[in-house]
């Protein structure tokens, strides 16, 4: 039986790990030439340039997507092809992944995974007690969403946290990672998951 190789996904950022964006238009960052850009808006978001962020309930940019660079700590601009939007104040970003598929243009829910474990490092330890939780968004409705784990962050600097055994996630799932960080620590996030199919 041949497994699929391991896959890392990687987020950072200096304020918490999720955010709602602000009721402004979607601009275009850069969409004539591949690849595509798109400036988003979410004030004092706190994200950094290279992060992956995973969007929900908008009209167009919905999925896992890349920061391609911070015009300033209010925008930042992602990979996406610019469609004309004005954000709802409930259209939300996360540290957030599953395996999506795109079909015709459509978000489609992806293949079956698996979920390894994860890693964080601050850059200097947690003075607030907050918890980080890491819990399953179940494609079949929240009466299937499960906390996977969980732990009060005050005088935490690093985690390095790997399943005694990969929790099965079905096709859609989504690994949710949040935390307030309201004393601002810089973050680094990393999820190992592999494909089922």
């Amino acid at each position: 039986m041949i497994r699929q190789s391991m896959d890392e996904w990687f987020y950072t950022g200096a304020k918490a790990t999720y955010g709602t964006f602000d009721a402004a238009d979607a601009a275009d960052g850069g969409s004539i030439i591949l690849p595509y850009k798109t400036d988003l808006t979410d004030t004092a978001h706190g994200l950094l340039t290279g992060s992956l962020l995973y969007i929900q309930a908008t009209d167009n940019y919905n999925g896992l997507r890349k920061i391609v660079s911070l015009p300033d700590v209010n925008s930042m601009i992602i990979y996406a092809k610019y469609v004309a939007e004005t954000l709802a104040n409930t259209d939300t970003w996360k540290t957030m992944f599953t395996y999506d598929s795109w079909i015709q243009g459509e978000l489609r829910a992806g293949p079956p995974f698996e979920f390894h474990g994860f890693e964080i490092t601050l850059d200097v330890a947690s003075a607030t007690s907050e918890s980080l939780v890491i819990t399953v968004d179940a494609v079949f409705g929240s009466a299937f969403d499960i906390e996977l784990y969980s732990k009060d962050m005050n005088g935490i600097q690093h985690i390095s946290y790997m399943f005694d055994e990969p929790r099965k996630l079905s096709g859609g799932d989504k690994i949710n990672v949040a935390w307030a960080n309201s004393n601002s620590r810089l973050w680094g996030i990393k999820l190992f998951t592999r494909r089922l199919v």
